[in-house]
């Protein structure tokens, strides 16, 4: 199978230059680039967001261009496309604020040889998927393979903005794992690691690939519903029951699987950590209840999901 074209976008006002670029790349073994050039800004941005650009050259000295405005734009719009700048003249502070913006480097046009500019767009996406690697394991539970605390809040506020502007109703669901104290005491940590992983292979059954789950640390989970109404939240509940005790009927575990609800409407975007903390208290709550009716009951850890 032969290598896969490398889509650049060449975002360059003079044609001639433009071609020099192109044929200065394809005449250093850059015969896997697919070149889109552009004169205008504009039709640069609207060409990132489509998802088939793998890297930006772009020219900063663009007749009426926004220049640094454009680097924010580019980078907020489409954050997985390295930029490198172009200028005609060297400029230590410009070239450390568009660093400082998101672009990958900065390159000055007449100190461009062929193997300079190819080695310069390597570079740049392998720094690029590096950093893309790291940011994405920094949002993710290693357990569980869901969202950790961290990717929860960031992703949260980002789909909590855009959930507002479309007037759409937002809830958190807030999912303890009951009795995972007594699971590690009576089984092992490795059983209790395997619960978890449990847990999550649940919730992802259960909600949709539009909410964001996350193991918020510890026994303790949560997950976002951006298009929420009081029936879905009633459905959730019934979806996860039923999911669990599934889950019990077919395992052969000496422990059963259960956990505690709390459900917290969102009413402000901005006030996320404080609407996490609601719902948690409200599972909490729920737990206490479920402890107080397993007094009357068996002392072994068996309590099932109320609903």
């Amino acid at each position: 199978m032969g290598t896969q074209p490398i889509h650049v976008l060449l975002v360059e006002n003079d044609s001639a230059e433009a071609r020099r670029l192109m044929r200065m790349l394809r005449g250093a073994g850059g015969g896997n680039f697919r070149f889109r050039h552009v004169r205008r800004l504009q039709e640069a941005l609207r060409l990132l967001q489509n998802g088939e650009i793998a890297v930006a050259l772009v020219d900063l000295c663009l007749r009426n261009s926004r220049g640094l405005d454009f680097v924010r734009e580019a980078h907020q719009s489409a954050p997985g496309v390295p930029l490198l700048l172009l200028s005609s003249a060297p400029n230590d502070a410009l070239a450390a604020e568009v660093l400082r913006q998101g672009a990958q480097d900065f390159l000055v046009k007449r100190e461009l040889a062929n193997g300079l500019l190819i080695r310069a767009l390597h570079y740049a996406m392998a720094r690029q998927r590096a950093q893309a690697s790291l940011h994405f394991l920094s949002l993710i539970d290693e357990l569980t393979g869901l969202h950790n605390r961290r990717g929860f809040v960031t992703l949260g506020e980002q789909h909590l903005k855009l959930a507002r502007r479309r007037g759409l109703r937002t809830s958190l669901i807030y999912v303890d794992l009951d009795d995972l104290k007594y699971i590690n005491d009576s089984f092992g940590h490795r059983e209790g690691d395997y619960a978890l992983q449990q847990v999550a292979r649940a919730l992802r059954e259960c909600f949709r690939d539009s909410d964001i789950i996350a193991r918020m640390g510890g026994d303790e989970f949560c997950a976002l519903l951006s298009d929420a109404s009081e029936s879905s939240e009633a459905t959730v509940r019934e979806r996860l029951h039923r999911l669990l005790e599934a889950h019990n009927e077919t395992a052969e575990r000496p422990y059963v699987l259960a956990v505690s609800f709390g459900i917290a409407q969102i009413n402000d975007p901005v006030e996320l950590e404080q609407d996490i903390a609601r719902a948690d208290a409200l599972m909490y709550a729920q737990k206490r209840e479920k402890r107080k009716q397993s007094l009357t009951l068996s002392t072994a850890p068996t309590v099932t999901v109320e609903t």
